[in-house]
This record gives C-alpha cells, sequence and structure tokens, in this order.
C-alpha cells in the first residue's frame, strides 16, 4: 500500500498561527468491528499514526496550528474521519465523553445560537480511508462558515468544494442576507457583527424563541404534492432497483410499486415538520441498498429543489439543474441554492445532494497517494 500524504495550504487570509486543526476518527470499520475514536499524532519524522482517545483527555493540547505542522506522510486507515479546523481560537468544546464505540465518543463544537463555539468559525473536512480507498467531501450540510476544497491523487485525480470564480466567503453571506426573511435570519454573526457562519435551514426549524425558520415553512409544498398524486403518477427511476411507479392512497400515504416486488410505503411528512424535509429524516430516512432508500433520497431531494410537480404526472429525478430550486408555493431550499449558485462543483447542501450525482459532491478515489487541503482565501 503506498503512502497517502496530506497537505494543508492556508489560503484563507487568517495567520497560520492562528488556525487550529486536528485529525481523528474510528481505527476500524463499525460495520464489521467494534472500532476505537482516536486521533492522528505526527512524529519527529512527519510520519502519522493513530491514538485512541482516553477519557478526561485534554482535547486542546492535542491540536495542531498550521503554521507548525502543515504536512504529514501516512495517513492511517480511518473511518468517519475529519479534518477540524478552528479559525482564530480553539473551540471550547471538543471532548471525549461517556458513550459511542467501547463507550467513549468525541463531543465535537456545537454551533447553533446560544451554544458554548456558536461564535467559534470552524469548518471540517470528512473523510473514510480504507487503504485500496480514499473517500472525501466538504460537506456544508449542517452550516457554511468557511470555504475549503480537497483535491485527491490517485488513479486520477479529483476536486471537491471548489468557489466559483466570482465567489468568495462574503458573497456567500452576503446573498443569504438578499434572500430576505426568514432565510436571511439563518446567518449567524457574532456580538461585534462578524459574520461566523449560516446555519442549514433544518437547524433554522429546531431553533426556538425564536424559530429561525418556521417548521411550517414546507407544509403548503407537501400538501400540493401529496394532493396532485392522488389522480396523477409519480415515475421513480432508481439507480439500482429500476423503475417504481407512486401514486397517494386515502391514507395519505405515497405507495410506489413494481410489479413482483413488494410495495415501498413513504408517510406523508407532518404538518410542521420541515425539520424531515431539510434533514432527510423522519418519513424520509433512507435506509442503505433498499428500495426505500433509493426512493426515499430521490423523493427528499425533489422536494428540497422543488422539481417535484403539483400539477401533473412527474418522472424522478429530475436532473435538469435549470429546474433547480425555483420556488413553488412560495417555498424551496434557499440555502442550497445559494451554496450552488456560489460553488462550481463537489459540494452538499443537503444529505441527498447526490441524487443525480450532478455536483459530484462525494471524492472516492483507488490508490490515493496525495490528499490536498486548501483553506480557500476570504477575499
Amino acid at each position: 500500500m503506498m503512502s497517502l500524504q496530506v497537505k494543508i495550504t492556508n489560503n484563507s487570509g487568517i495567520a497560520s498561527t492562528d488556525v487550529h486543526w486536528i485529525c481523528f476518527g474510528l481505527n476500524s470499520d463499525p460495520g464489521t468491528s467494534s472500532p476505537d475514536w482516536c486521533y492522528v499524532d505526527v512524529d519527529a519524522k512527519g510520519n502519522a499514526s493513530l491514538t485512541k482517545f482516553t477519557k478526561g483527555q485534554d482535547c486542546s493540547k492535542l491540536f495542531k496550528t498550521v503554521d507548525a505542522l502543515s504536512s504529514f506522510n501516512n495517513l492511517p486507515k480511518m473511518w468517519s474521519g475529519q479534518f477540524l479546523f478552528s479559525f482564530k481560537k480553539l473551540p471550547n468544546v471538543f471532548n471525549v465523553v461517556k458513550g459511542g464505540q467501547n463507550g467513549l465518543g468525541v463531543q465535537t463544537p456545537p454551533f447553533t445560537p446560544g451554544s458554548a463555539d456558536a461564535d467559534t468559525l470552524f469548518v471540517v473536512v470528512e473523510f473514510t480511508n480504507i487503504g485500496s480507498e480514499l473517500y472525501a467531501d466538504c460537506t456544508i450540510v449542517d452550516y457554511f462558515s468557511a470555504p475549503v476544497s480537497i483535491e485527491v491523487i490517485g488513479d486520477t485525480t479529483k476536486t471537491n468544494g471548489i468557489l466559483k470564480s466570482t465567489s468568495t466567503r462574503a458573497s456567500i453571506f452576503d446573498a443569504m442576507t438578499n434572500v430576505g426573511k426568514p432565510w436571511s435570519d439563518l446567518v449567524m454573526q457574532d456580538a461585534s457583527g462578524n459574520n461566523i457562519r449560516v446555519l442549514g435551514p433544518q437547524h433554522g426549524v429546531q431553533t426556538t424563541n425564536p424559530n429561525l425558520l418556521s417548521p411550517n415553512i414546507y407544509d403548503a409544498y407537501i400538501t400540493a404534492c401529496w394532493k396532485n398524486f392522488t389522480t396523477n403518477t409519480l415515475t421513480v427511476n432508481c439507480p439500482t432497483f429500476g423503475t417504481y411507479t407512486g401514486k397517494v392512497n386515502s391514507s395519505n400515504e405515497f405507495v410506489f410499486s413494481q410489479k413482483g416486488k413488494t410495495d415501498v410505503t413513504i408517510q406523508k411528512p407532518a404538518a410542521g415538520d420541515a425539520y424531515d424535509i431539510f434533514g432527510c429524516v423522519g418519513t424520509l430516512n433512507a435506509p442503505n441498498n433498499t428500495p426505500l432508500g433509493e426512493i426515499a433520497a430521490i423523493l427528499g431531494a425533489s422536494l428540497n429543489r422543488t422539481t417535484l410537480s403539483t400539477s401533473q404526472n412527474d418522472t424522478q429525478p429530475n436532473c435538469d439543474v435549470s429546474e433547480f430550486y425555483k420556488a413553488q408555493n412560495g417555498v424551496t431550499n434557499e440555502y442550497a441554492k445559494v451554496v450552488h449558485d456560489n460553488y462550481k462543483s463537489g459540494i452538499y447542501a443537503f444529505p441527498f445532494d447526490d441524487v443525480c450525482n450532478t455536483d459530484n459532491p462525494l471524492i472516492q478515489i483507488s490508490g490515493a497517494t496525495n490528499f490536498n487541503i486548501t483553506l480557500t482565501s476570504w477575499s
């Protein structure tokens, strides 16, 4: 197995002495073993190894600065791995806690209003390195705070998280502000008025006193869609399980059928349950490697992108990006729209954003030799 070299380039404009980072993850496949949460340690020769977290450990001492260490060799095999970069200060919360794998878990920084790290600016890069293949992405499903991109070199070269040439960190904050209320309320600032992050809408509908977004924001669109398919037919082309046709029955259940197969049923999201839409959970939960999973993912993507018809027969997924994020019944996922308006490619703005694979948000490379992470310029 070839050595996998990691290189971190700081173009953010924040001094490298003020950019703190840690790399952590599981040391084996949680699907087939009982792994431990570990962090990457680097020796004097620049070679990486995994060290298990211990109960009560002072994790603040595990962070490095980009100034002190910006590259290393031999990224170990890791599952559910993360590089976490914190700008200007360490997170207030990064703890080893009871629970999780083998009795210990990792508590990462909270970011919602009123939490301990609401004013801490940090970004993450996610990856899983199984040795023969590296999977990596720059997700901003939960929030956008600063741009980060990755390049993986192996049997081919792929990039992820690249901003458009005319876009900057500021342009994303400005675009969200210009959408107007209630979406502009997702822009989080510190007491001095500095932009910290834009919350993903699933967190906006969960924030209380007040809600940043109304949990009812998708109600009218959902009702119109479900009503439409009581008489019209939705055809769903699953990538693995073929074509299903669906209609809504008298119990408000979306029932999808394929000759010779068991019907797949999806309940109508409840009124005031926009979290299910934005988070792609609950009624849209998508178990892996099942017809239900593929249909729920396609349905969830069509609702976030508001491509699901309210007036006629329809076929999904609709992969024509020119049709994405056109408001129906006064709503679309404006957060995802702003994200994709500003990114060239390779980004997740909601959990099922890989439906159609129009943006190639997940990198999968065999024989990876180089994993390059760039903290993109803020200006």
